[in-house]
């Protein structure tokens, strides 16, 4: 009888019993054994959880919480083999949205999970350098997006009690704080070439996918499992904060003086001065430089038989 372990972030939960009596009574109903359950921590948000979900030899891996849980319990279960199941339960949901995941049913993303079909898709491997001597100090997985810049300045001031009270407005809340914000002057340097001159930008994107909450497309041509990563840099300030807005949200590609849109393997930025970088929300301090490479397919995800992104 197969048997799946439950990685679930407690603070996401209100009522732990009635999840519990859920989740099993639907993995019975589909012949499965009642899962392991474990809960992260503040001291292990995730990773030693999973590590032990792997040493059970369990057949699946779900994930309960928000990006920050589901980036974690992949991390951990790349070149396992074990795919990884979505019960979403945070404020983006943005690689499940990408993936075509149930969002609003935690019952209907079980049933979907147990019935579905594996996805191997890619991940981004995202190094950082906060001393500037050329050494990465710091790495991290990343699944739907990485931002320097604006974006990052953006998740850094977006609080938990925001988030609970206006869901995924609170973003677009806290970017009006930063409407005025000035652009870094950054270098950037696309797979083995060269960096090109230096330019003041608000902001550079990485993503593997391009979905973001609401129903934009931030990088309408990104897929999950295509192979390459989308580059969204953007240039703006505020008098030209409104065109550029338009045009994200229209999910055209062209090029302007404040958007281009390219896509590579690899991708080296290095920033004037220390600059925040997020990682799937998480935000780090002080980058000086920061390279993100493609991992071509490395994460089995279950999703549904028919699925389309939301």
């Amino acid at each position: 009888m197969k048997r799946a372990a439950m990685v679930v972030n407690p603070i996401k939960i209100k009522d732990m019993r009635l999840l519990h009596r859920e989740v099993e009574q639907v993995m019975r109903r589909h012949g499965w054994a009642a899962p392991v359950w474990h809960e992260t921590t503040i001291e292990d948000p995730g990773f030693g959880q999973t590590q032990q979900a792997i040493s059970d030899q369990v057949d699946l891996v779900v994930a309960l919480g928000g990006d920050g849980t589901v980036r974690n319990v992949s991390t951990t279960l790349l070149g396992s083999g074990i795919p990884l199941a979505i019960l979403p339960a945070g404020t983006g949901n943005l690689l499940a949205r990408n993936l075509g995941l149930p969002i609003r049913n935690r019952k209907v993303a079980l049933r979907a999970a147990l019935a579905g079909r594996d996805r191997a898709i890619d991940t981004l491997f995202v190094e950082i350098d906060t001393t500037g001597d050329g050494v990465a100090d710091e790495s991290a997985i990343c699944t739907v997006m990485t931002g320097c810049g604006l974006d990052a300045e953006i998740m850094a001031s977006t609080s938990e009690r925001l988030k609970a009270r206006a869901g995924w407005l609170a973003y677009p809340i806290a970017g009006l704080r930063h409407i005025n914000a000035r652009r870094t002057p950054m270098r950037i340097a696309l797979d083995d070439n060269d960096f090109e001159d230096e330019r003041p930008l608000t902001t550079v994107l990485v993503g593997n996918c391009g979905r973001l909450t609401g129903g934009v497309r931030l990088m309408p041509d990104a897929e999950p499992d295509d192979g390459v990563l989308d580059v969204l840099e953007l240039s703006a300030e505020r008098a030209s904060w409104a065109p550029l807005i338009t045009q994200v949200l229209s999910a055209s590609t062209r090029t302007t003086s404040q958007v281009r849109h390219r896509t590579a393997e690899s991708i080296r930025i290095e920033c004037e001065e220390p600059t925040r970088v997020e990682i799937d929300g998480e935000v780090h301090e002080h980058a000086l430089a920061v390279r993100i490479s493609i991992k071509p397919k490395s994460l089995v995800v279950r999703v549904p038989r028919s699925s389309k992104p939301s």
